[in-house]
């Protein structure tokens, strides 16, 4: 009887067994769908992030536009500033003391060689001219008694007398001369035909020997005109092809519809220590004095062309410590062949160092250099690029 009462209360407990399990597979089951959830979302942002990251990495390279060298025939014409100045230019300084006793010519008047300017004034010198004729008068009177007297009577006066009465008189008219330069060095002449630019003394002012002198104030600026030379420095890479006599034509900043052909004067040859430049000079007349010293000038030289040649655009050459340099870019990705240059490529910055040859307003000649036709090189953004480092190039189509 006992074992028919218990049965119902053994069926109910594994019931509710049963059940306990079910419920904690039924757990289980929930945990571990959680946890693969969890790890694929954490997968999926690991792989966002670092999709995110590269995209990021390449957002911020630099954007540089690049070209690539061309074989092209270049017209060796230069243009090259220059300046104008006067054939000739001096600042006049009195040789002399003095006081400005009268001036006769004043800015912008025309004066010719050996014209007096201007007339100084020196009471010390005058009186040293009195005293200096009254002493060569009384020497030359006696020289000319004792020389009469010898020449008559030669036994009367001793041969040694004359002579010493002569040396006296000499000395006598050497001292008069000296005086005599020393006043004439009071009045002012014009060196050469020119004009006077400026004056610096009114009549009174007391001016000083400016031989001795070097900041004594000078008299008078006076300049030749007539003939105006035009100076023009030259880059090193374009002096071979500047000789004289080569052609050239000329315009002035201030005399924008005038051109004034001529051709090279001069050649100074050598290169400056510091710019590496070579000067030339260009001679224009100048009659109506039209051209004034100090003008700006744009000087064309019209050489001989220079035939397929490796050339560049002049934007994508840079300088440094007078070392030429250029800027290559290499695709990260080389392997790949299908590169969207107008989208833009990872691309790794190398710099070349060139030597140029001729250069126009637009090209310049790669001489020599690590570089050939094929190559991509930076003509805008180079100040962003360096030795080494990443950018985005891109081609721009109608450049």
């Amino acid at each position: 009887m006992d074992k028919y009462l218990l049965r119902p209360h053994r069926q109910k407990t594994q019931l509710i067994l049963n059940f306990k399990t079910h419920y904690i597979m039924k757990i289980k089951l929930i945990a571990f769908l959680a946890i693969g959830s969890s790890l694929l979302a954490l997968n999926t942002c690991h792989s966002s992030d670092d999709s995110k990251n590269e995209n990021a990495n390449t957002t911020n390279l630099p954007s540089v536009i690049i070209t690539k060298p061309q074989i092209r025939n270049l017209p060796n014409a230069i243009t090259i500033a220059g300046q104008a100045i006067a054939n000739q230019e001096v600042k006049l300084f009195a040789m002399g003391n003095g006081y400005v006793k009268m001036w006769k010519y004043d800015i912008g008047d025309m004066v010719k060689k050996g014209q007096t300017l201007a007339v100084l004034g020196n009471p010390e010198l005058m009186e040293e001219q009195v005293k200096a004729k009254a002493e060569l008068d009384g020497d030359a009177a006696i020289y000319n008694r004792l020389e009469s007297v010898y020449s008559k009577t030669p036994e009367l006066v001793p041969l040694e007398q004359v002579d010493e009465a002569k040396a006296k008189y000499e000395s006598a008219v050497a001292g008069l001369n000296v005086v005599d330069s020393e006043i004439n060095y009071l009045t002012i002449r014009a060196p050469f035909d020119g004009i006077i630019t400026n004056r610096y003394v009114d009549t009174g002012a007391i001016v000083q020997n400016g031989l001795d002198r070097p900041y004594t104030e000078p008299l008078f600026k006076i300049q030749d005109i007539l003939t105006i030379r035009v100076n023009v420095s030259v880059p090193e890479i374009n002096s071979p092809y500047v000789t004289k006599g080569t052609p050239v034509s000329i315009t002035f900043v201030d005399l924008p519809n005038t051109v004034f052909n001529a051709s090279v004067s001069r050649i100074a040859y050598g290169l400056s220590e510091d710019t590496k430049t070579m000067l030339i000079q260009i001679d224009l007349p100048n009659r109506d004095h039209v051209i004034h010293p100090g003008m700006f000038a744009n000087v064309n030289f019209t050489t001989s062309a220079t035939d397929s040649v490796l050339s560049v655009p002049n934007q994508a050459v840079g300088s440094y410590e007078q070392q030429t340099f250029i800027y290559k870019v290499i695709p990260v990705d080389s392997a790949s062949g299908n590169l969207n240059w107008e989208n833009g490529v990872k691309c790794m910055v190398k710099k070349v160092n060139v030597q140029l040859g001729v250069q126009n307003a637009t090209y310049s000649q790669i001489k020599y250099g690590g570089l050939k036709a094929g190559d991509n090189v930076v003509i805008s953004g180079n100040a962003q690029c360096a030795d080494g480092s990443m950018v985005i190039a891109k081609v721009v189509k109608n450049l």
